[in-house]
C-alpha cells in the first residue's frame, strides 16, 4: 500500500557562535524558516555566545528543542554523531545558520514531500547558482515533480560530471580547484538513515580540514562514499547565503542589497580565524616557480596533522 503521509522533519545543527554578528545572523536565519512543519530541533552550540544563542532558541521553540553545549577535541563529527541519536524523523534539515529562506515556507515543505515521493536521499536547499547546479543538469532526470528534479549519481554520472567540470574550466575559465564535486553537502535536507551514514563514514580517510569544523562531513565524488546517491535540486531558489558569493558576483544577500552589511565577510572571517602574518612573509621568500609545489606539500602535512588529530584540534 502506498504511503501518502507527509514525511517528518528534524532540524539539526552543530554550530559555532563566537561573536555578536554570528548571533544576529543565526537569529535572522532562524526567523526565516522556523515555522516550517518540523517535529523537533536537535541543536548543539559552541563558542562565546553559545548561551545567548541557546536561550534564544529555547524561548522560541520550547519542548521541541533538544539543546546541548558540547565542545570536544574529538571534533564536530564526534559530537554530531552523539546528538544525532535524538533524531526521530524521516528527514534531517542540516541547518547552516548564515543562510536565509527566501521562498514561502510551504514551497520548502512541498519540496520535502516530493523528496519522499521520489525516494530522494539528499536535496541541496541553497547555492542556487549555475557554477554549482549546472554540472548536475547534464545527468538525465529519474524523477521530476512540480517542486524538485531528481537525478541518480553513480560512477557513470560522476565521470560525466567531472568531464563536464574539466571542459568548463578549459573552455570558459571557470575554476574548479579539485576537478571534482560534492555529493554530500552540509547545506542539505537528507534522509535520516543516509545522514547517519554520512556522519559515521570515515571518508575522506585523509582529513581535509581540522576536526573542529564540519567540512569532512561533506563528501566529494572521489571519496566513493556510496555507489548510488539519489540527489535532487529544487525548481526554484529556496535559501541563499548572507555574505558568500561563491564565485558568482551578486549572489549573496548582502550583494543583492537585501541584508545589512554590518560586517564584511573578510573582516568576519579574519576575526574568527586571524591570518598568520608569518605565513605571508615566508610565502614572499619562496620563488614563484616553487610555490605550487611547496603549497601542495604543506597542505598534505596539515592533512596528516588533522587526520591524526595531533595537538588536539579544538
Amino acid at each position: 500500500m502506498k504511503d501518502n503521509s507527509s514525511p517528518t522533519l528534524s532540524i539539526f545543527a552543530n554550530i559555532f557562535i563566537n561573536n555578536e554578528e554570528r548571533l544576529k545572523r543565526m537569529k535572522d536565519s532562524f526567523k526565516s524558516f522556523h515555522t516550517v512543519n518540523s517535529n523537533q530541533w536537535v541543536v548543539n552550540i559552541r563558542g562565546k555566545y553559545k548561551i545567548d544563542a541557546g536561550e534564544y532558541l529555547r524561548n522560541e521553540l520550547g519542548k521541541k528543542l533538544h539543546l546541548s553545549y558540547i565542545n570536544s577535541g574529538f571534533g564536530w563529527l564526534h559530537v554530531s554523531r552523539k546528538i544525532s541519536k535524538k533524531i526521530n524523523a524521516d528527514y534531517v534539515f542540516s541547518w547552516i545558520e548564515d543562510h536565509i529562506l527566501l521562498a514561502p515556507k510551504d514551497i520548502l515543505e512541498k519540496c520535502i514531500n516530493e523528496m519522499k515521493q521520489f525516494n530522494v536521499d539528499i536535496l541541496c536547499y541553497t547555492w542556487y547558482i549555475p557554477i554549482i547546479m549546472d554540472p548536475f543538469k547534464i545527468v538525465d532526470s529519474y524523477g521530476s515533480g512540480k517542486y524538485i528534479n531528481a537525478v541518480k549519481i553513480d560512477n557513470k554520472a560522476s565521470t560525466k560530471i567531472i568531464d563536464y567540470i574539466k571542459k568548463r574550466k578549459k573552455n570558459l575559465g571557470i575554476s574548479n580547484k579539485y576537478d571534482d564535486f560534492y555529493v554530500i553537502s552540509g547545506s542539505s535536507i537528507i534522509k535520516k538513515d543516509f545522514f547517519i551514514k554520512a556522519l559515521k563514514s570515515k571518508k575522506p580517510y585523509l582529513k581535509r580540514k581540522p576536526r573542529k569544523t564540519p567540512h569532512d562531513f561533506e563528501k566529494r565524488s572521489k571519496d566513493k562514499f556510496a555507489k548510488e546517491i539519489l540527489t535532487a535540486w529544487p525548481n526554484q531558489e529556496l535559501f541563499a547565503c548572507i555574505d558568500d558569493d561563491l564565485g558568482t558576483p551578486g549572489y549573496s544577500l548582502i550583494s543583492r542589497g537585501i541584508y545589512p552589511n554590518r560586517v564584511s565577510r573578510d573582516n568576519l572571517l579574519n576575526t574568527e580565524d586571524k591570518p598568520n602574518p608569518l605565513r605571508k612573509k615566508i610565502k614572499k621568500l619562496i620563488p614563484k616557480f616553487l610555490r605550487p609545489l611547496i603549497i601542495f606539500i604543506v597542505r598534505y602535512i596539515y592533512r596528516i596533522i588533522w587526520t591524526l588529530n595531533l595537538f588536539w584540534n579544538k
